[in-house]
């Protein structure tokens, strides 16, 4: 991947190129940034341009033999590590891939090499965990990984100047995974290069974090989304571009998504209104017990999309009732029933739901008891949408 090939990012793109003509290559370097806003595409163009024997001023070549063999993903100097789990059992039809025991990232390197080359270096966990199977599964990055990736390490160099390590996901690293990182971090074998790409800072280690060099990753900007966007669906009106690239934040995986209308982000929106009006309607117990079994028996990545979708919900409606119509990002299917149901989320339960759901995805990912989980928040998700908003308006 070159430069060229990445979206918008212009001012990163100068900053790497300058650090390379300049020679102040940090060792240990963090991709830092929400969602497909291009930290891997940028870490691998980056990797391949320190690396490229023919460098041109604001790229790769992208002809040498090191360029052609990083556009391919084969070349020796470079390795790669991301979550993966057992899919021994999965009936997944887009990997021939099986693993039952102690999966490590070469086990599905070919299935993370056709990956990449798919999404144009902007992947997305979900849909990483769906290619290998594993969609109802938490991956990792475990103990045997990270010997495996210290082994690799301790070798010469091939062919390039610089041996490149690009770790995707950091933050899904176990923890005596982060430790054996940290130590290869503190002590690096020579004309080592270690790239990390991470969503959530806040989960790795503090010691990892203050011992690299952070290239924080912001949104794609709207302006270069949409170019983008239009190139691929040159059918969508000016109107279209400006909704999309507005609800998507810079992200490419949500733009897609969008412009899909995928089945998933319809399913979300129809739980979400039937689960609120079953939290705020009387007498709905027996309503809420199926609906708590109906999604307790989703995959875990699933039930984190479906609740952080349920927070953007929450937050649009909060600024419709507080009318800051032109913050809001919604679609026209949304607008309906938000409209009507934004009255009830108020400066004094926002805060509280917000925090409720936001300890719900942290459960679950920690393999809490699913139908459990969803029982108990779904009570405490009617009562809080009942809350008497009187002390609010009186102190106003």
């Amino acid at each position: 991947m070159q430069f060229k090939d990445i979206i918008g990012q212009e001012s990163l793109k100068e900053r790497l190129i300058n650090s390379v003509k300049e020679n102040r290559i940090s060792h240990a370097q963090m991709f830092l940034g929400k969602g497909s806003v291009g930290k891997f595409a940028l870490a691998f163009a980056y990797a391949q341009y320190i690396n490229c024997t023919n460098k041109q001023d604001n790229d790769s070549c992208g002809e040498c033999s090191s360029c052609k063999k990083y556009a391919a993903m084969s070349h020796p100097d470079l390795f790669f590590s991301y979550p993966v789990n057992t899919n021994y059992t999965s009936t997944s039809k887009l990997t021939e891939t099986r693993v039952k025991k102690d999966p490590v990232s070469l086990d599905f390197l070919n299935d993370w090499k056709n990956y990449i080359d798919e999404v144009n270096g902007y992947p997305d966990l979900f849909q990483w965990y769906q290619r290998i199977g594993i969609e109802n599964k938490q991956g990792f990055i475990s103990k045997e990984e990270a010997r495996k990736i210290v082994h690799q390490l301790q070798y010469k160099t091939v062919e390039a100047k610089y041996k490149v390590l690009i770790v995707w996901m950091v933050e899904k690293m176990n923890e005596v995974a982060s430790n054996a990182l940290l130590k290869l971090i503190e002590e690096p074998p020579s004309n080592t290069l270690i790239f990390l790409i991470a969503n959530e800072k806040e989960k790795l280690l503090s010691t990892i974090k203050s011992r690299v060099q952070t290239v924080v990753i912001p949104p794609i900007e709207k302006e270069k989304l949409q170019t983008y966007l239009l190139e691929k669906n040159p059918k969508l009106t000016e109107n279209d571009l400006r909704n999309i690239a507005s609800l998507a934040d810079g992200d490419i995986f949500k733009a897609s998504e969008i412009i899909s209308n995928s089945a998933e982000m319809r399913e979300n929106y129809n739980l979400f209104v039937e689960w609120m009006r079953l939290c705020y309607k009387k007498g709905s117990l027996e309503g809420i017990k199926t609906w708590v079994e109906k999604v307790s028996k989703f995959g875990r990545e699933k039930q984190k999309s479906f609740l952080a979708y349920s927070l953007r919900m929450v937050r649009e409606s909060l600024l419709l009732n507080y009318g800051n119509d032109k913050l809001v990002k919604i679609m026209l299917h949304e607008e309906y029933f938000l409209i009507k149901f934004a009255p009830f989320i108020h400066l004094q339960n926002a805060p509280l739901i917000q925090k409720r759901i936001d300890q719900a995805i942290y459960e679950i990912e920690r393999n809490a008891h699913s139908a459990l989980l969803f029982a108990n928040l779904s009570l405490q998700m009617s009562r809080l949408l009942k809350m008497d908003i009187k002390q609010e308006k009186t102190q106003k």
